[in-house]
Order: structure tokens, then C-alpha cells, then sequence
């Protein structure tokens, strides 16, 4: 993993921390007497004597870390281009002092074509990115080497800052004569890397730098009673060189590159941050599958440098994603070698097992995330403030036990205590007009810009060059002009009327790389935690959030980072007070403050009751205990208890039954029915909570059983259930306008529910029909002409029974529409649903197909 690609790094960030691998990129100068008289020339041999005291003095620091106990590792790529073939200049640089150093540095980045940068720092850091790119590595520096090799004392010029090597921290460069030692360049390479100078009249012991900000306490100025100063890499002299071939230098220098372990355990503080995994699985016995899904990504510890950008970065990945079983050894799932990652799996289990754990873990460090943690029976689901699990308690017994079935797409609502709903605020640019926004204007949030030369006024205005976009602005007061720009200088504060659990920023990008960062902070103005943007193109948007798992937000700091500007569109901020429950029936509601909460379950179908509502539930100390939400079997609001086929409650059952639910699909669609759906036909015949064909093929199947009964010959003579159900299909509630008119998708049948289940069972058989309205051929309301299916009595010789057409007549008479001749009913579509051949006196009407087995009940026979 480069650190170009990592988490929180930006091409400011060239030499954070001193880990991972380095390009350093030696550039020798060769002068030509075009402006100084030439002094100095390199030769073959002192070029290779260089480099290898180059190579020496950086790899001094991987010898060092492979004394220490550590997991970690150092690399270096070193570049020779420019130090095999020199850099020409006109300058002779040793001849010159120190401060000439933009004179000859500033050809050699000018001539590599970054001489469009504000200064030699930046084009030497533009230069050093450039390069790690090129050589996949994850920090880059510059050694600048002036041949000092013909210099009586090796020195530069006197009346410079310097007289020997020196340089700038950070990730930018060195600058040394050639004849200094390999020491030297291990010396330098510290400053590289935020390490301060400890001998006499250099650094104070007060002074702090580096990725944990530390204290330089081995300077030479410790005043601290009983100090005894240390050798060291960072001192000068003897001491440096008693360190440097004794490879030791104290911890407090090495805390300064980086290298401190405060718990002991073989990784440094920089990289000895838990992975983050959000994931919920479950255990699919009919399957003997293990279903798990979610996300998980590296963790960067925060950057105290009190120079720098402050760039939180980690070098990490998430390897792998382990799990086991009954706390056996851990087994590999997936391996995504990647800073972030997403899951979608199942894993294929054939022994039984009790409890299921997943982690994920960077196998580089053995640095891991917090377990996730289930049974066979409950799902393994993230810690969260309140966490639960929806299901079916067939035994009652109001615990979730193997078998028993997940009740997915069950919506969930939190509340407070007293039942009162949780903030969930928003404020948008977009929903203001041009001008300063008062401050009444805001609901649930306070903004103000914060910066040296601001006043705190927000306004609302146009993107510049943007058409549609509004962002707030801020107001300069040197140029007395509203400005879209927030960063490092002004930044927009945004205080929350009380505490929150999350907070969205939507960002744009107002140059060619922009870095937007959102710092939250509690009320007593502590900051918890921040997150910076990946990079964000000009013009383009891009959201960041900020969460805290105790739900203790009070106010956030939003603005560009590392030297960069945003644009900045909305907040939306609040409680995450609604979810929906997975397919494992999990649900989790996130960053909740302690304290007493509601919990209100909504089950997709009116047939599933959980009792009792609201739930209560405590949040201690950012979590809950798991939430098993048992429900019972109940009958639909819309299924007539008495006699399931009389949808219309008029004691019968008859061919109206069947009319109403068609006429109801008509108006309504096949749906799930909500609980406080009481109102109309009972409609739903098959007490399953929805409302499909399937409801009216069960009345029309106990139509046929009536049918048959009763003979043939009465129901074709003598006005039975066919004849009825014929008469009947004039559909009173329908407008007949066209016999042509083709089905609206929309109105077909669905083959999963809200949640995305498959609807399994005679549900899911009845969706074969396809729609309920083609079932009888109509459509939006509109009878439609339709052939008949004949029975083999009817049509043995190729001709039409007086009943098949008295049907066809009356089909047609309703939908004014003309009789066509009818062909034979054909059998495909009812042979994929049930193999074995129907009877020809099975069928009834193209479209339904009455041999789909119903719920609890026979075939009609």
C-alpha cells in the first residue's frame, strides 16, 4: 500500500513517519563556469563514493529499527539518475553560502518543470511526490550533493545560515557537501523526518515535533534535575558518531520519527489503531451457508504535529477477514489486501457449531478490529447503541432460537424516553436566498465563520461559475467581498442546539485538488474525532461524516485542508432514528447517547405482531444488550375468519368473491397490507397479509370444487358457479374503453418483498400468473376479449360447445369487444409448476392456472 493511495494523505505528506519504504533521490551538481568559475569536478570514483555513503547513512535507520522489537519494516529505493549523470548548472554551489541555495535549486526544479511553484519548498515537495509515485513507495526526499571533493575545508562560503549540511523537515530535502560522512546524512535524514537537533545552541528542549508531537527532552538545554544527555543520532560531534556506530539513539528522538510503542507490544503508536468492521451476518441452515455482508476499513491514529499539515495517515490494510468457530483457530473468508473493503459472502459450514466470530486483520502488524460475535441463531451484528434481531417465535418462548425465521424489512424507529422523536436536522445552502441568512433562519444549528480577517456573518450565494449550486460564503473584510472559500484561514462552525451522533458535510472542490476536513468537538470544545475528504476534483462534490459512538457532537469545524480551499453545500446532522431489519432479521441504530430509548418495530406484514410496543431499552456507555424482538402469528385485518372465500362478507361464496379481489388489484395493486388496514373486502382469502392473485385463485379453486360437486351438467345448465362467475365478469367498478390495451408492467406481481426476500411458497407460485388483471384479460380496468380453454368433451370433433361459446358471448357483451375464435389451451406454462399432465378437464381459463397449490389445501380435482 503506497501512501499516495492511504488514508489521509495528501501530496504535502512526503515523510510523516519513518516507516515503510522511501524513495530518496540524490542530486549532484555539476558546474559548467557559465556563471561562477568552475572549482569542482566529479569523477566516476567519487561519484560511487557518495552514493555509497548515501546508502550508508539511510539505511543507519533500518539497521537501527532491526535492534528494536518491533513488526515493522524500512526500505529504501534510492534513484541515482541525477547522481550518475549530475545536474549542469551555472553555479559553482561550495563557493557560495547557504543562502544561494535557491539559485541553483531553483534551476534544477525549474528545469524538471515545476517552476511554477510559490517556492523552493514547494517545487522540492511537488518534485518528491512525483517521485514516490514513480517508485510506488510511501515518503520520498531529496539529498542535494555539492562536490566539495577539491574544497580546502569542505565548507560553503562563509555569511550563509549554514557552513555545512542542513535541512528542511517535513519530507522536502538536504542540502551537504559531499565530503561530509555517512553519519551526516543519517543526521539529516532525521530532520526529514521531524526529529529536532539536540546539541548545544540548536533546538530547546521545549520544543516538540512529529506525528505525536513529541518533546524534545535529550537537547542540551534539560534543565530537569538529574538529566544526563544521551548519545544520539540528533547530537553533534563525538556524541553523533558514538551513535551512529553504535547504532542507539534515546527513545525520546525516536518518538519524534515515529517510533514509539507506548504499550510495548512490538507495534508503534502510529500504526497500533484497531480496523474498523460494520458487518452483520446470519446462518442459513437450509443452505448450510453462513451469510455475511459489510464494510471495513483502516483506522489513522490523529496527527499532533504542531508543524506540517496534520494529516492523520496510516500505512495499514485490511489483509484478510477471518472467522471461526466455537472459538476455534481463525479461517480465512476473503482477502482484500486493501484499505478499505467490502463484503458480500457466504461461507459453507458442514459441521454444526454454537457461536460464529469475525474479525479482519492487517497480517503485517497482527493489528485487528473488534470482534463481531453470534450463534447459529442470532446474527453476529457491530456493537452499536441499540442492536436487535426481528424474528418469528414459533415456541413462544421469546428467545431467538435455531429455525426460527427472520422477519426482514421490518422498519425500526428510535424515540426518547418520554416518546419524543430524536433531532434530525439539515441546513442547505440551496434553501436560502442570496444574502447574509439571519441567524433566526437556522433550525437546530447556529453557523458562523471563524477566520482572522472574517466576520462572523454566513451567506448564501451561487458557486461562482456555477449555474445551479448554492454554497455559503463567508465575508472578507481586507476585500470586502463575500468568499466561497473555506480553509485553512476561515473556516464555517456549525454548533448544534444539542448534542448529536452524526454530522454529513456535503463539500465541492474549488481546484484542481481539493482536501476538505470536518473536525467535531464536544461541548466542552474537546475535539473527539475528525475526517478528511479524498481528494475532490474542481467542480466536483463529495460528502463527508463524522460520528461518535457516545453521541456527544456539539458543534464542527469545517474548512480545506493541507494548503487547500471547499465550497461547502449543506450539513445534515442528528441521530441515524430510523432502520430497516436485513435479511437475518439485525437491525442497529448507531452513536446514540446513554440513556432510555423508545424502540417501535414496524413488521412488513399486518399477519407478523410483536406485541406490546413501545420497546424499552438503556444505552450504557455507548451500547446496548441485543434487543430480541420476538413476534406472534396474527390473522390479516383483511381475511374473513368465518369463511375464508367470502371476500365480500355476504355469507356465499361465489363468483363476486373473485370480483371484488380483482377489482381491489385493479384499483390498489398486489400489496402487503399495513395493520391498521381494516377497511374494505376481506380480501386477502389466503391469510397470508398481502393482497395477489393467489387470493383470488384460492376463491376461484373453491368455485370449482363447488363445480364439481355439483356435477357438469349443473353448471353448465343450470347456472352454476361457471355460469355465475361469467355473468359477473361485467366488472361494475370498471370502464371499458379498450380490448387492445397492453399490461402495465407496474401492475405485475413481485417476486421478493420490500426487503428484497424471495417470496417463497404459493405466494411466490401465484407471481407465475404474472397479473392479476391478465389472469381474467383485463387490464387497467378494461375487460378484454378472451379465448376459452375447452373441455375434451366440447371438442372432440374441433368444434365448440354451447357452453364454451354462451361464456365467450358474455365475456364479450361486457367488454364490447368482438368474438374471436378460441384455440386449445396449452399446458408449458402449468408443466413448469407441477410436472405431472393435467386433465383436460382441469383446465379452466387461459391465464389462470388452477393446479398451483394453494396454502393448506388440496389440488382442484
Amino acid at each position: 500500500m503506497m501512501a499516495a493511495d492511504s488514508i489521509g494523505v495528501t501530496p504535502l505528506d512526503t515523510g510523516e513517519f519513518l516507516l515503510g519504504t522511501v524513495t530518496v533521490t540524490p542530486v549532484f551538481f555539476e558546474s559548467n563556469g557559465e556563471i561562477d568559475p568552475e572549482s569542482q569536478d566529479w569523477t566516476t570514483a567519487e561519484i560511487d563514493e557518495v552514493l555509497a555513503k548515501v546508502g550508508e547513512g539511510v539505511n543507519w535507520w533500518s539497521d537501527m529499527l532491526d535492534t528494536m522489537d518491533t513488526v515493522h519494516t524500512l526500505d529504501f529505493v534510492i534513484d541515482e539518475t541525477f547522481a550518475r549523470d549530475p545536474f549542469e548548472s551555472p553555479y559553482e554551489p561550495i563557493d557560495r553560502n547557504t543562502n544561494a541555495l535557491n539559485e541553483y535549486i531553483g534551476d534544477f526544479v525549474t528545469r524538471q518543470g515545476y517552476g511554477d511553484s510559490r517556492s523552493i519548498e514547494e517545487a522540492v515537495q511537488r518534485f518528491n511526490h512525483d517521485q514516490r509515485i514513480k517508485h510506488d513507495t510511501d515518503w520520498a526526499f531529496t539529498i542535494f550533493v555539492v562536490d566539495s571533493s577539491d574544497d580546502p575545508d569542505g565548507l560553503f562560503a562563509s555569511g550563509g545560515n549554514f557552513s555545512a549540511a542542513f535541512a528542511y523537515a517535513g519530507g522536502l530535502f538536504v542540502v551537504t557537501p559531499s565530503t561530509r560522512p555517512a553519519s551526516t546524512i543519517a543526521h539529516e535524514m532525521g530532520h526529514i523526518f521531524w526529529a529536532r537537533d539536540e546539541y548545544q545552541n540548536a533546538s530547546s528542549w521545549t520544543d516538540q515535533r512529529g506525528y505525536y508531537d513529541a518533546q524534545n527532552l535529550n537537547a542540551a538545554d534539560n534543565p530537569t534535575p538529574g538529566f544526563s544527555q544521551q548519545d544520539s543520532i540528533m547530537r553533534g560531534g563525538v556524541p553523533l558518531t558514538a551513535a551512529f556506530e553504535s547504532l542507539t539513539t534515546p527513545a525520546s528522538t525516536l518518538a519524534m520519527v515515529g517510533w514509539q510503542d507506548s504499550d510495548g507490544d512490538g507495534v508503534f503508536d502510529v500504526a497500533d489503531v484497531p480496523l474498523d468492521l460494520d458487518g452483520i451476518g446470519y446462518w442459513d441452515a437450509e443452505q448450510s451457508l453462513y451469510v455475511f455482508s459489510g464494510n471495513a476499513s483502516v483506522a489513522a491514529l490523529r496527527n499532533q504535529n504542531s508543524s506540517g499539515p496534520q494529516s492523520d495517515i496510516s500505512l495499514a490494510e485490511i489483509s484478510e477477514l477471518q472467522y471461526r468457530l466455537d472459538d476455534g483457530s481463525w479461517l480465512v473468508a476473503d482477502t482484500p489486501h486493501s484499505q478499505t473493503a467490502m463484503f458480500d459472502l457466504t461461507i459453507s459450514i458442514a459441521d454444526s457449531f454454537d457461536s460464529i466470530q469475525f474479525r479482519v486483520i492487517d497480517t503485517s502488524t497482527g493489528i485487528a478490529s473488534p470482534i463481531i460475535g453470534g450463534t447459529a441463531a442470532v446474527p453476529a451484528i457491530t456493537a452499536a447503541g441499540i442492536t436487535g434481531v426481528a424474528f418469528m417465535d414459533e415456541n413462544q418462548n421469546g428467545e431467538k432460537d435455531l429455525g426460527e425465521p427472520a422477519l426482514a424489512a421490518t422498519g425500526v424507529r428510535v424515540l426518547h424516553a418520554d416518546g419524543s422523536p430524536l433531532l434530525v436536522g439539515n441546513v442547505d445552502a440551496a434553501d436560502f436566498s442570496d444574502g447574509a441568512i439571519p441567524e433566526e433562519s437556522f433550525v437546530g444549528v447556529t453557523l458562523a465563520a471563524d477566520g482572522l480577517v472574517s466576520s462572523a456573518e454566513v451567506a448564501a450565494f451561487l458557486q461562482d461559475d456555477a449555474a445551479t449550486d448554492r454554497v455559503f460564503h463567508s465575508y472578507d473584510l481586507q476585500r470586502s467581498a463575500w468568499i466561497q472559500r473555506w480553509s485553512s484561514k476561515v473556516a464555517l462552525n456549525a454548533s448544534f442546539d444539542e448534542p448529536v451522533g452524526e454530522v454529513t458535510v456535503s463539500l465541492i472542490g474549488v481546484g484542481d485538488a481539493s482536501y476538505g476536513r470536518v473536525e467535531a468537538y464536544d461541548a466542552s470544545g474537546t475535539l473527539i474525532t475528525r475526517q478528511t475528504s479524498a481528494v475532490i476534483g474542481d467542480g466536483e462534490s463529495m460528502t463527508v461524516q463524522v460520528t461518535d459512538p457516545r453521541g456527544q457532537i456539539a458543534s464542527v469545524r469545517i474548512f480545506g485542508h493541507a494548503d487547500t480551499s471547499v465550497a461547502i453545500k449543506s450539513i445534515d446532522f442528528g441521530f441515524q432514528a430510523q432502520s430497516m431489519t436485513e435479511l437475518s432479521g439485525g437491525f442497529r441504530l448507531p452513536n446514540l447517547p446513554d440513556g432510555d430509548y423508545q424502540v417501535v418495530l414496524d413488521p412488513e406484514r399486518a399477519i407478523h405482531s410483536f406485541g406490546s410496543q413501545p420497546l424499552n431499552v438503556s444505552v450504557v456507555a455507548g451500547t446496548s444488550s441485543i434487543l430480541i424482538a420476538a413476534a406472534q402469528r396474527v390473522d390479516s385485518p383483511r381475511h374473513n375468519l368465518a369463511i375464508a372465500e367470502d371476500a365480500n362478507q355476504d355469507g356465499e361464496i361465489n363468483a363476486t368473491d373473485a370480483l371484488v379481489i380483482i377489482n381491489d388489484l385493479a384499483r390498489s395493486s398486489p400489496r402487503l397490507l399495513a395493520v391498521d388496514d381494516t377497511e374494505g373486502f376481506d380480501v386477502d382469502v389466503n391469510n397470508d397479509g398481502a393482497v395477489s392473485a393467489l387470493d383470488a385463485l384460492v376463491v376461484i379453486n373453491a368455485l370449482a370444487r363447488q363445480r364439481n360437486q355439483a356435477g357438469n351438467g349443473e353448471s353448465e345448465a343450470n347456472g352454476g358457479p361457471d355460469s355465475a362467475l361469467m355473468t359477473d365478469l361485467a366488472f361494475r367498478d370498471f370502464e371499458a374503453r379498450s380490448a387492445t390495451t397492453t399490461p402495465d408492467p407496474s401492475t405485475q406481481l413481485r417476486t421478493t418483498d420490500s426487503g428484497g426476500i424471495p417470496l417463497l411458497g404459493p405466494f411466490a407460485q401465484a407471481e407465475r400468473i404474472a397479473n392479476p388483471l391478465a389472469m381474467f384479460n383485463f387490464d387497467d380496468g378494461i375487460a378484454v376479449n378472451e379465448s376459452v380453454g375447452t373441455r375434451e368433451s366440447d371438442t372432440a370433433d374441433g368444434g365448440k360447445s354451447s357452453a364454451a361459446r354462451r361464456q365467450r358471448t358474455a365475456i364479450a357483451h361486457h367488454a364490447d369487444v368482438p368474438v374471436e375464435t378460441s384455440d386449445r389451451v396449452q399446458t408449458s406454462k402449468v408443466d413448469e409448476l407441477d410436472k405431472r399432465t393435467l386433465r383436460p378437464q382441469d383446465w379452466f381459463f387461459r391465464g389462470i392456472e388452477p393446479n398451483i397449490l394453494e396454502p393448506e389445501t388440496d389440488w382442484m380435482v
